[in-house]
């Protein structure tokens, strides 16, 4: 994991030495191009250029800033329902209040496919999910429609 922050530091800082080298660069071809007036039209190319080098480097550098941010806003997520599936293994069986815990509610209907039954859960889990009995045949197509979690829940998976 540290390996990987500072291959993401790392990056993220030479893209930044990236951007200042062009940002010199795009101030040099300015001066020169107010020295050398006849070929401007030279000189507006390499600006052209420039000015798309800096764009790119700048969107390079938010994508994997933000990217940063989204995996550690899910490893924080999952830390959290570990932690709850741990407190539950931990009392060794799965009791009313528990399930009010992992379930907001369960929906049976049916449906032009058969009988339907969604879950809707209050922690983060895995958005999709097949579970299997025997040889390839197929129990279960689980798949999670909307994640909440309660104020109750948010205030104690905090602590």
């Amino acid at each position: 994991m540290l390996k990987s922050k500072n291959t993401i530091t790392g990056k993220i800082k030479s893209l930044k030495e990236e951007l200042s080298q062009r940002k010199s660069d795009q101030k040099e071809i300015l001066l020169e191009r107010i020295r050398d007036k006849e070929h401007a039209e030279v000189y507006n190319e390499m600006l052209i250029s420039c000015e798309d080098d800096i764009n790119r480097i700048k969107a390079e550098i938010y994508d994997i800033e933000n990217y940063n941010e989204t995996i550690k806003k899910r490893k924080s997520e999952m830390k959290q329902t570990v932690d709850l599936i741990e407190q539950i293994v931990s009392e060794g069986e799965i009791s009313n209040a528990n399930l009010r815990q992992l379930i907001d509610k369960i929906i049976i209907y049916e449906s032009s496919e058969g009988l339907q039954i969604k879950i809707n859960l209050n922690a983060s889990f895995s958005e999709h999910m097949k579970i299997y009995i025997e040889e390839g045949n197929e129990q279960a197509d689980l798949s999670v429609v909307r994640q909440i979690v309660p104020s109750a829940m948010r205030r104690r998976l905090k602590n």
